[in-house]
């Protein structure tokens, strides 16, 4: 059914959650049928009453759907269930959309059946000063500016999640192909992980177009704790750990011979000791990142994604190669999205 629901995502968000929703109930008026889901992911606060009591008398319904499991991965896929609507727009409840968010979204999505996600721009909201260092690190807080987009050249190979809009039907066709996620989302406080850019690589990878609309905007909000020099190392590690599954999607893997140097490759022990070579021609950023706080010093940056990713490794160890194996000859790859809409036309006639 055409329309848009909107899925909030929130975890112990109270406090976040009153900012969130009148940004919300701020939609400026449409024809566009849309709905709000809130999902409750696994909160140990009042979360879900803050939210009805903040709703009231919106201009569209407002549903509260608990989810146990914790992390955002289990929120985006009880959202992706518990939807209504054929589009599928995606915000955390520190996110605050634009008064036409709705209304660009759907029109994106409808102007081209073959497209199946596509992005926001998304400006920071600072609660204390901005740091020097953040407009090089911003990426990693999924902040996404017009800058960003006049520099990006390339035809996207992922989008962020904050503000993604997603057909319905992508991912619909995804799972009935076999597509299970590899990767472990941000769960709590600990560093984001990388569910959403799986899904959009699995979407895109499928044969569907993705791209970040101009006009579609929100802003994110970030709090003080998150805008310190430790907490982005700590990021930066948790993000390098967590992103490790994600080279079975990369364009070596897909595309990989069966020779000895690329199976090798495929080992994790091998990727480690990779990192471990990098590691021991910085002997001096190693050092600096192990004695101190390393501030504004991009190389130890660098530093901490390395010890990121060997950790990431560690942790997997036999799951890496068969993670690259999986999307290799995933089913899902297999078919192109016209198949879908030829038969979706076929149906109706």
């Amino acid at each position: 059914m055409r329309g848009v629901s909107l899925i909030v995502r929130s975890s112990d968000g109270a406090s976040r959650l009153p900012a969130a929703l009148a940004h919300l109930k701020a939609q400026a008026q449409t024809i566009v049928p849309w709905e709000v889901l809130l999902v409750d992911n696994a909160s140990t606060d009042d979360t879900a009453k803050v939210a009805l009591s903040c709703w009231g008398e919106g201009p569209v319904p407002l549903r509260v759907v608990p989810e146990p499991g914790r992390g955002r991965q289990s929120a985006t896929e009880r959202g992706l269930k518990e939807a209504r609507y054929e589009f599928v727009g995606f915000v955390d409840d520190d996110n605050w959309v634009a008064p036409d968010w709705i209304q660009v979204a759907y029109r994106a999505l409808a102007s081209d059946s073959f497209l199946g996600a596509v992005g926001s721009v998304c400006d920071p909201v600072f609660e204390t000063p901005e740091p020097e260092w953040f407009s090089e690190f911003h990426s990693s807080y999924g902040v996404l500016t017009d800058s960003d987009l006049i520099h990006h050249k390339d035809p996207w190979e992922y989008l962020h999640g904050a503000g993604l809009c997603i057909r319905k039907q992508a991912w619909t066709r995804l799972v009935q192909g076999g597509f299970r996620s590899l990767v472990t989302d941000r769960v709590g406080r600990r560093s984001p992980g990388s569910g959403d850019t799986e899904l959009t690589l699995a979407i895109r990878l499928a044969g569907w177009k993705i791209r970040v609309e101009q006009c579609l905007r929100l802003k994110h909000f970030i709090p003080a704790e998150r805008l310190c020099w430790e907490y982005l190392r700590r990021q930066q590690r948790g993000c390098a750990a967590s992103q490790a599954l994600l080279d079975a999607y990369s364009a070596h893997n897909l595309s990989m011979r069966y020779r000895l140097k690329p199976r090798l490759g495929q080992l994790w022990w091998c990727q480690a000791g990779r990192c471990l070579l990098k590691l021991m021609h910085r002997p001096r950023a190693v050092a600096v990142a192990l004695s101190s706080r390393g501030e504004d010093q991009q190389d130890v940056i660098e530093v901490d994604r390395l010890f990121g990713r060997i950790l990431g490794m560690v942790r997997l160890r036999g799951r890496y190669s068969g993670s690259r194996r999986h999307v290799r000859y995933a089913p899902w790859r297999l078919r192109r999205p016209e198949e879908y809409v030829r038969q979706s036309r076929e149906a109706h006639v």
